[in-house]
């Protein structure tokens, strides 16, 4: 397509307009770092100079440029532009040192396994050329090949924390300890490393380092028990000063582990491993069988174990560590390096890392024993146990769905809002039921129309999700199901449920294959768009305990309900967004609890802007029973045979819903 620009409003560059030849010094073969601009301790601003020929040239090079640059920009805008960026590079960078306080680095070419080096005192003046004998260059022509071998920090921070001690031993354990226990630096993807960074920090810091850390704040906490230490902790965990804490509780780890040489060997040798050990334990043995079980924490890698049987399936999650698990041969071309009690694993290039867990032990097939609905977009996997779950949340998206789980015992609604365009669904569970089987169906009008149907102990079936009006595909099913792992999201990547354990298969005398075109048909009053399908939920109102209802604040329009039935079984019907407790707007519903109601009464819907309105009561409300806009329906007795369904838009105008008050059945689709 052709522009449709005129020539004064593009700014374009003459093609003869060249670089001075031989500006750049020829550094391709010297490795690059890339420069922090921070102290690793105070998280403050510090700066390293670039080669002094590196700045020379930038300068001299944007002064030969100008004349050419200027009479090639064809506007005033371009000509503005091309002046802030004159402005920017023309200074002498150097300048920006003059009021920084004094800094240091560590560095080492080959951060994994080579050896670290100091320089104390990096001055405004001095020049780093001389550093290019040992490989390197610091003209910040990062190379995203090579990695992050550079520790920056004060001298004063440095000093305040690791003491006066810079001899080249100490100096080189430091810097390998920096760079080995810090999880920005693991050789992993970026959005893997992005993952682990949020692991949270167990922060199980020593006594004296606390109280060091006090004393630098001028705190005095020596007298404080470690409990009291570690409460204060818990609500406080991103200060500052637990930073400071932490880097002091790795000096003095430097100062009393274990010292040791470099062993290096391969993955595959090594038979067990904890952080802090003199050494691993390596097999003896040629053939290499079982599978490797590699715990990463907040500092890096914690602990290796060889799984000569491959243990039980174990969902209970660690929230401070994650865990790989691969085939024992598949880690035999990865490089295991351990010294000082420390371990360090190259697993760049390795294609045997599928999966990055919250749990020790997964599914022993991973996710072939899984009823598996989507591919993973990534190699990561967060678990929601159902053993012991209290409710469930089902967020849906363009793309399937994603889950939150809440412990026991049930929340009376979703403990928050989702911003969601495609609806979200709440199903509580007693402290004594259990979810008997779970399927997941994909209707056919709408490829993102995901429907899924819980069948509990004392629930009986529930429906989640969008209402399909043509033939479902089955993607998921699973019987007595213990687990759902979902990816995490990262990059333009969606968070969603990917799988459910255990994978199962129903046969054809099973319950659930009786139920292919479920629910009532959809009342004509909810607009139904190309990819917006009502969310639907019901229930019976048969043998009811309690039940909490959630009006609007200004209208008393229904929000959605919390049901309670004899038998301790719970479902919530409506609108799980709105009913949310933490709204965004800040607009809480109203909440209206009825013990043992005997009547139902339904404001119905008269025109689209109208809301629907729902009462409880015990015995006749002779108010409502007298106005003609109200409808009443005994749910006590033999006559009390009676489903309420609930149709809302997905994209959360509360406006477009629709109530149903139909005889017991409805649900299957028989309507009278």
């Amino acid at each position: 397509m052709d522009s449709t620009a005129s020539p004064s409003e593009v700014a374009q560059l003459a093609p003869e307009l060249q670089f001075p030849h031989g500006s750049w010094p020829d550094c391709k073969g010297l490795t690059h770092f890339y420069h922090p601009t921070l102290c690793i301790y105070c998280h403050n601003p510090v700066l390293i100079p670039t080669t002094t020929r590196a700045l020379n040239l930038t300068v001299d090079m944007s002064r030969a440029m100008v004349s050419k640059v200027l009479s090639a920009l064809s506007t005033k805008m371009a000509v503005l532009t091309f002046a802030r960026w004159l402005f920017a590079y023309s200074g002498d960078p150097k300048d920006y040192l003059t009021n920084m306080k004094p800094c240091a680095l560590l560095y080492c070419k080959d951060p994994h396994v080579g050896t670290w080096k100091l320089i104390w005192e990096i001055t405004r003046d001095m020049d780093l050329s001389k550093y290019e004998d040992e490989g390197i260059c610091w003209c910040k022509d990062s190379d995203i090949k090579v990695s992050h071998g550079l520790v920056t920090f004060h001298q004063e921070c440095f000093m305040a924390i690791n003491g006066p001690d810079l001899s080249t031993e100490k100096m080189d354990r430091m810097g390998r300890a920096l760079f080995w226990t810090d999880i920005r630096r693991l050789d992993f993807s970026p959005h893997s490393r992005h993952y682990l960074l949020q692991i949270p920090d167990a922060q199980d810091y020593r006594h004296d380092s606390i109280s060091s850390a006090g004393q630098i704040f001028g705190l005095s906490l020596d007298r404080l028990p470690l409990e009291t230490l570690r409460h204060i902790q818990s609500y406080c965990r991103d200060a500052p000063f637990w930073k400071t804490v932490k880097y002091l509780d790795l000096a003095t780890y430097m100062d009393m582990g274990p010292r040791t040489e470099m062993l290096s060997t391969s993955l595959a040798n090594v038979l067990q491993w904890t952080r802090g050990s003199t050494s691993p334990v390596l097999s003896s043995a040629d053939a290499i069988y079982g599978h490797m079980r590699i715990t990463i924490d907040k500092q890096g890698f914690c602990e290796i174990d060889r799984l000569s049987e491959y243990p039980c399936v174990c969902l209970v999650k660690r929230p401070s560590k994650r865990f790989i698990i691969l085939e024992a041969h598949h880690a035999e071309n990865i490089s295991a390096s351990f010294k000082d009690g420390m371990c360090w694993l190259g697993l760049r290039n390795t294609h045997s890392i599928s999966t990055i867990w919250d749990i020790p032990t997964p599914p022993s097939g991973l996710l072939s024993s899984c009823g598996t609905m989507v591919e993973v977009p990534g190699n990561r996997l967060e678990t929601i146990n159902l053993d012991d779950i209290g409710g469930l949340t089902l967020r849906f998206t363009l793309y399937g769905f994603e889950a939150k789980g809440y412990s026991k015992p049930a929340p009376l609604r979703q403990a928050m809002q989702w911003d969601s365009w495609q609806g979200t669904a709440y199903i509580p569970l007693a402290s004594n039921d259990r979810i008997l089987w779970m399927q997941v169906r994909r209707y056919s009008d709408h490829t993102s129309c995901i429907g899924v149907l819980v069948k509990t102990e004392l629930s009986g079936i529930i429906h989640l999700g969008n209402h399909g009006g043509g033939l479902s595909e089955i993607i998921a099913f699973s019987e007595s199901p213990r687990a759902i792992f979902q990816y995490p999201g990262g990059g333009n990547s969606a968070q969603q449920v990917v799988a459910i354990h255990p994978k199962s298969k129903s046969s054809l005398d099973h319950e659930v294959s009786e139920l292919v075109n479920i629910g009532p048909p959809i009342p004509g009053v909810i607009p139904v768009y190309f990819d917006h399908t009502p969310i639907w939920s019901w229930a019976s109102l048969q043998d009811i305990a309690s039940v909490h209802v959630f009006n609007a604040l200004g209208d008393g329009g229904f929000v959605g309900m919390h049901i309670t039935y004899k038998n301790e079984g719970q479902r919530f019907v409506g609108d799980a967004n709105r009913s949310a407790p933490y709204r965004i707007s800040g607009c809480q519903p109203k909440e209206v609890r009825v013990e043992n109601p005997t009547r139902l009464y339904v404001n119905a819907k008269m025109h689209l802007d109208y809301h629907e309105k729902v009462r409880f009561s015990i015995g006749d409300d002779d108010k409502l029973e007298n106005s003609p806009q109200w409808t009443g329906y005994d749910i006590a007795g033999d006559l009390g045979f009676w489903e309420l369904h609930f149709w809302c838009d997905p994209t959360g105008c509360s406006h477009r819903s629709k109530i149903q008050v139909l005889r017991s059945g409805s649900w299957r689709g028989e309507v009278e």
